[in-house]
């Protein structure tokens, strides 16, 4: 079952969006519609829609303008837009009504929980210490020195900041498992553990997939990372994670 994003973090997704668009058209409008116009085209927009998107971006462009010849710092050009769109109510009904007639979730509509920071964090750090103890177990059943660090591997580590509530319970409960193959009173072989590893996983998406209606790798992937530390700035941390993703960020639209 879809989950739908609150109007709240809608607002702040639309002025990430404005702030990021109003950077990238600092390049000059031409040589900005000259990047965007060609990937609309390739995904199938009309020129009405094109015509339109450019218009906005016009309009976009403009307000910027105002507000930097103002002197407005970043967090005065935030507040800005988010008392703009303090009354999105028929905004976000639109883009929510237009969501529900696609096929694949989209910008307000996800396949699974994404909204949830106290969730998310709290699952993240339990999921993190599932790991770093099913470590220390591994450490012990392969007779390995007991001061080896744990550390997180770093595909797995943005994997799980940008994991749903579903993903991450997905998660806590393989790495439970793992502890308790660990534990098991009868030292198992590598091949049991890693066949018992491999059932369990089927047996835990199965059922992921009967209560949910739909595939744990077609989870939609949330707005705010949520690490082990707490939510996390949404540029800051593609930048530091994806340099090139924050560079094609629009090409989405």
């Amino acid at each position: 079952m879809r989950q739908v994003v609150p109007r709240e973090q809608y607002v702040e997704m639309l002025i990430d969006t404005s702030l990021q668009e109003a950077e990238d058209m600092a390049m000059g409008f031409a040589a900005w519609c000259d990047k965007h116009v060609p990937t609309w085209r390739r995904m199938g927009r009309d020129e009405t829609w094109i015509r339109r998107r450019i218009q906005s971006a016009q309009s976009t462009r403009k307000l910027h303008e105002t507000m930097t010849d103002r002197g407005y710092d970043y967090e005065q050009r935030r507040q800005v837009l988010r008392e703009m769109y303090e009354d999105a109510s028929e905004l976000y009904d639109l883009a929510l009504e237009r969501e529900r007639q696609q096929p694949e979730p989209g910008f307000i509509l996800t396949n699974g929980n994404t909204h949830d920071l106290i969730q998310r964090y709290t699952l993240r750090v339990m999921v993190y210490e599932a790991d770093k103890l099913a470590y220390t177990k591994h450490c012990i059943w392969a007779d390995l020195p007991p001061e080896t660090p744990f550390h997180e591997d770093d595909h797995l580590r943005v994997v799980r900041d940008l994991s749903t509530v579903e993903e991450l319970e997905l998660g806590l409960g393989l790495a439970r498992h793992l502890i308790r193959c660990y534990e098991s009173p009868v030292k198992l072989t590598s091949e049991q553990m890693a066949q018992g590893a491999e059932d369990h996983g089927r047996k835990l998406r199965g059922e992921f997939i009967a209560k949910y209606g739909y595939k744990p790798e077609e989870s939609s992937t949330p707005y705010i990372p949520v690490t082990i530390d707490g939510p996390q700035d949404h540029r800051e941390y593609y930048a530091r994670e994806y340099p090139k993703a924050v560079d094609d960020d629009d090409d989405s639209e």
